[in-house]
């Protein structure tokens, strides 16, 4: 254990007081910092647009006196953990309209429209900006830092004659590896460490980042996994010092193999699986007309209906007193508005008789939502193909330590693309609340569907959108796997690493 200890040591002194460990140590706290200081800024910007639109889609709630007006909204609240780990956080919809009798889709129609509304400036060039985070930083950065340290451990003091004299001693060969190994990481630990912390008070200087216990639990167990990255890189680094006679070989390949798996590997999947993909998918238009062959559905099913109850509009289930002067039943026809809510006048409606109205209404609106379902399965497909090719990208990237890092603190930090499916699917979710809600008010078949004159709808209750944040268990088994990979591609490096020493021969 002393010799361990005394390896360990030469080790890290050897590294710490080497020009490279200031200078990147410098450039990892200032580069950092500078991450921080922007995506502080954009994260105030984005929550406080998040807040507008939650106080305008309140005031838009307080003119609501008929069941058929209500309109409720989903927002995505900004993640404050998007400051360490941006993600997706810019992309795509951040509000949700909830209509009964519209799908909820992801693509503009010109006839349509689309329920979902992106918040924002959609500036290309500061959102090529914004993605410069502090695990950006890490990526690239400390990886590039770990190779640094670790390129000339064993072909370095090869060349100088000191790997000759520490072999000549009785230190065993496997306490030279994991003494290496453990000098090396104790060195890069306090440049993780102290970018991690200047991270961290940076963003907490800022009055509306309130980090909660679940939100520094996330990013303890990120700093956890970037330190399994950063030893990921070193170990390679030391495989390839145990493999190459000459340090500057050792330096050449490392460089090679780092561009290639921080840069170059993503970019080239993603444009293979994007231009080859197995899972072809068809223009957004081809899924128009089967969604408009619903609505067609629709119509006949409730017509149908009506002409079995002896009604073939809304007009003859309306009657009126005697005397009454204006009488009459108003609605705006289909014009193409796939789903669009019709609208229904019914003039001197406190002398009006509309039982039989109601009962239709009821059926109706019931019917309607129900179809709305089905073209929801129709237009969400485009979105279905582009995940699927999304995934076999994510899959083929994983030969990449670099991407499988990115990935599991994505996952970690919730700005990944699975938390922003689940935002809209918990969107589809609340709808459905929404129409249970109705359902279970009878509000199709109420008066105050469509009148005030015997008071307004009751909309105290009326479900609020809760988009919910995994908590930090759930959030470590989604992101389980890209950390078992680390882990194992650590395991084999090592394991490598050892055996070809022992095997290492000086001639």
């Amino acid at each position: 254990m002393h010799t361990l200890w005394l390896v360990i040591q030469r080790e890290f002194v050897s590294n710490v007081l080497t020009s490279r460990f200031m200078i990147g140590f410098m450039v990892c706290l200032l580069s950092t910092a500078v991450a921080v200081f922007v995506q502080v800024d954009d994260y105030e910007k984005r929550l406080s647009g998040y807040n507008t639109a939650v106080r305008e889609a309140e005031a838009e709630a307080q003119e609501w006196d008929l069941y058929v007006d209500i309109k409720p909204k989903a927002h995505r609240k900004p993640n404050p953990l998007s400051i360490f780990n941006v993600g997706v956080e810019n992309d795509g919809a951040n509000t949700v309209t909830v209509e009964l009798g519209k799908p909820i889709f992801e693509f503009i129609s010109t006839i349509w429209g689309a329920p979902t509304q992106k918040r924002g400036s959609d500036n290309p060039f500061l959102a090529m900006f914004l993605t410069v985070d502090v695990v950006f930083i890490f990526k690239i950065v400390l990886s590039a830092l770990a190779i640094l340290f670790a390129y000339n451990t064993i072909s370095g003091e090869r060349e100088d004659g000191t790997l000759k004299l520490v072999l000549s001693n009785s230190i065993p060969r496997d306490t030279i590896v994991l003494g290496k190994y453990l000098g090396g990481m104790l060195s890069l630990f306090p440049i993780v460490l102290m970018s991690l912390i200047v991270a961290l008070l940076i963003a907490v200087s800022s009055p509306v980042t309130g980090f909660d216990g679940n939100d520094i639990a996330h990013i303890v167990l990120i700093f956890g996994v970037s330190l399994l990255y950063v030893s990921t890189w070193y170990l390679l680094g030391l495989l390839l010092s145990v493999w190459t006679k000459t340090a500057a070989t050792t330096l050449i390949l490392s460089m090679f193999i780092w561009v290639v798996l921080t840069s170059v590997h993503a970019n080239v999947v993603t444009f293979a699986v994007d231009k080859f993909s197995p899972y072809q998918s068809q223009p957004e238009g081809a899924f128009l007309q089967p969604a408009f062959d619903v609505w067609d559905e629709y119509k006949k099913e409730r017509d149908t209906y009506f002409k079995q109850r002896g009604y073939d509009d809304l007009k003859a289930s309306v009657t009126w007193e005697p005397e009454t002067e204006s009488t009459g039943v108003g609605s705006s026809s289909y014009t193409g508005g796939y789903f669009r809510l019709r609208r229904y006048g019914v003039t001197s409606v406190s002398k009006a008789d509309t039982t039989i109205f109601q009962e239709l209404l009821g059926y109706q609106e019931r019917l309607r939502s129900e179809y709305a379902g089905k073209a929801e399965e129709i237009l969400n497909k485009p979105a279905e193909e582009r995940e699927r090719n999304a995934k076999l990208a994510d899959a083929l990237s994983r030969i990449s330590f670099a991407d499988v890092y990115h990935f599991a603190v994505g996952t970690i930090a919730g700005t990944d693309r699975q938390s922003y499916n689940d935002f809209i699917q918990g969107s589809r979710v609340y709808k459905r609340e929404i129409v249970e809600y109705l359902k279970d008010k009878e509000a199709f078949s109420s008066r105050a569907w469509f009148s005030t004159d015997k008071g307004a709808a009751d909309l105290a209750d009326l479900p609020v959108f809760k988009h919910k944040r995994l908590s930090i268990s759930e959030s470590f088994a989604r992101a389980s796997v890209d950390i078992l990979i680390l882990l194992a591609w650590n395991i084999i490096l090592f394991m490598t690493v050892y055996v070809s020493f022992l095997r290492y021969e000086m001639s």
